[in-house]
């Protein structure tokens, strides 16, 4: 094992993240070589291309003013030929003035019309085509840095970034898919715990093994059912009898606006990112922690917060005490304060899996600003664990080359390096609350082999994976009205073809209004229309198989399948 990963923080600021960069730059280095591109020839193709550019914003920019004041001369004629109109009546009625609105009216329109006529239709007609000549010139030029880069682009694999990573990491074992032999890994041997309910569906897995251990970085739609405020108005009107200063009877008319409001069901959906990880440190063990963002606190606001704290778990410890529970206060109490993983249930094994390095790295971790500082999660279910993070929400799962293929060489080297570090950190961030305890490195009981039977070629997971790559339309109910979750169920099997069942869920969405009676201003109850959205179920099974995908990624960019099939981590599903 690498020693330097006992303290990951350190290892990823003083080794990981300058090593990764280089094996980075090299790889990228190493197909540019391979390509034969001539990255000299393109860069005078992207210098000329990006002259064209320049030349084709600044002439789009002209064209726009000039358009904008041929507008404002149009407007000043229609002005001027009104006021003509009105002088031009007002001379027939002796009217005063008359004469000057004529004369300016006149003036106004002949000026604008031959402004527009002689003077601004001319320069737009040349500029249009001198814009048109620059942006053809520049499609040229951008069409022969895509043919200059076409041999290095071709290059470009899906699995390079994974590859990367496991070089920079020996320890970590990425797999093109979540297999059916790691998720029997995980049910096995890792108390695995079902993450895919019917208010969540999977779409996209990133799995494989560190150190032996099974982990499963899953993205999934999730479906929630919350509510909406809506609101309506009406107007009153009325009459109302009132006595002035004088002491005479008048009348008067009110008005008022009425509001009123309903609250009804809505659904809501959003992406949820989260790490599994499987490991045999501290068995028995539960516990939960949340993001308390102390890379944002100054040293002193820290010490603060520990002090103020450490106090709250004092008092905790001897009220597990008189209540017989077996909660009780670390000796490191910033350690304490800062993790918060106050609700465990195993003392014994919490302190054996928080060893003093441990505590150390932990604290190190969520109070440094080098990755993304305290934005986890985390969640301990015996041995199956949980790490959500914020920065993972946002993170580009996906390492398709569509994030970095271009072309410009050095656009795609920026992209290439930029984007595979950029991955590597958030994988590496999202490890780094495990890694922080020796024993979630320690590899697995060579006893703990999972069975080697399956009922179906791929898991649930990546069905649904490729149910989402189809696209929930492809089997929403055609009254849909709102984003659709996917579920599958297994059909069986022929072959290495897995035949499944496709169920979206989804809404249809109906109008409706409801009448809230309101009290006025003038004393009587009126009904306010309140419009709002009924939010209707929806059903619909359907029919899809997955197979292994014939061809590569790479391949699939040139050769891609036909409309109705979706090819995806290494695998094709097939509805039609």
């Amino acid at each position: 094992m690498n020693e330097q990963l006992l303290e990951p923080l350190k290892f990823y600021e003083k080794t990981g993240k300058r090593l990764h960069e280089e094996n980075v730059t090299a790889y990228f280095e190493e197909l540019y070589a391979k390509s034969g591109v001539d990255g000299e020839q393109n860069r005078r193709t992207v210098g000329l291309y990006n002259k064209e550019m320049a030349i084709v914003k600044k002439t789009s920019r002209s064209l726009s003013w000039k358009k904008t004041f041929r507008v404002l001369l149009i407007i000043a004629a229609v002005i001027g030929g009104i006021l003509a109109l009105y002088g031009g009546f007002g001379l027939s009625e002796s009217k005063p003035n008359a004469a000057i609105y004529l004369i300016a009216g006149a003036a106004t329109l002949i000026l604008s019309l031959v402004l527009i006529f002689k003077v601004l239709n001319p320069r737009i007609r040349e500029t249009e085509i001198v814009l048109k000549k620059h942006q053809d010139e520049a499609d040229r030029l951008r069409n022969e840095g895509w043919a200059q880069m076409a041999p290095l682009n071709a290059l470009f694999d899906n699995t390079d970034t994974h590859r990367l990573i496991e070089k920079t990491l020996p320890e970590l074992d990425f797999e093109d898919r979540y297999t059916t032999q790691n998720e029997a890994f995980f049910i096995e041997a890792h108390d695995f715990l079902e993450m895919i309910d019917g208010d969540r569906s999977v779409i996209n897995t990133l799995s494989g093994r560190f150190s032996g251990n099974p982990f499963l970085f899953c993205r999934c739609r999730v479906h929630e059912m919350g509510t909406k405020t809506y609101y309506g108005s009406l107007t009153i009107t009325w009459t109302e009898t009132y006595r002035d200063s004088k002491g005479n009877l008048r009348t008067r008319t009110r008005s008022q606006v009425l509001t009123a409001s309903v609250v009804k069901p809505k659904p809501y959906y959003r992406l949820r990112t989260f790490l599994c990880y499987g490991s045999q440190a501290a068995p028995d063990l539960r516990f939960s922690r949340a993001p308390q963002h102390s890379e944002q606190l100054s040293e002193k606001q820290r010490n603060r917060k520990v002090e103020r704290e450490g106090k709250k778990l004092r008092d905790l410890t001897e009220k597990a005490l008189s209540e017989g529970r077996n909660f009780q206060e670390m000796a490191n109490t910033e350690f304490e304060v800062l993790f918060g993983a106050t609700d465990r249930d195993h003392e014994v094994q919490f302190r054996l899996m928080y060893t003093p390095l441990g505590q150390t790295n932990t604290v190190d971790l969520v109070t440094s600003k080098e990755g993304y500082g305290d934005d986890f999660h985390f969640f301990k279910r015996r041995r199956f664990n949980i790490i959500e993070s914020e920065h993972a929400q946002s993170w580009e799962m996906d390492t398709s080359p569509r994030h970095y293929v271009s072309f410009d060489l050095e656009q795609a080297r920026r992209n290439f390096i930029s984007f595979n570090c950029e991955y590597f950190k958030s994988v590496f961030f999202d490890l780094a609350p495990l890694l922080s305890v020796p024993a979630y490195l320690e590899e697995p009981c060579a006893s703990l082999e999972p069975p080697t039977d399956y009922p179906s070629n791929y898991t649930d997971y990546e069905h649904e994976v490729m149910a989402n790559a189809l696209g929930g339309n492809r089997f929403a109910h055609e009254r849909t009205a709102t984003e659709v979750i996917l579920k599958t169920n297994r059909a069986g099997r022929t072959g290495e073809k897995d035949h499944v069942a496709v169920t979206a869920f989804s809404y249809a969405a109906e109008n409706r209004v409801d009448i809230i009676p309101c009290l006025g201003g003038d004393g009587r109850m009126h009904g306010v229309p309140v419009p709002w959205v009924e939010y209707i179920p929806l059903e619909k099974t359907s029919p899809m198989t997955v197979a292994p995908a014939p061809i590569s990624e790479r391949e699939l960019r040139e050769h891609p399948y036909p409309q109705g099939t979706a090819c995806y981590h290494g695998m094709v599903a097939d509805v039609r």
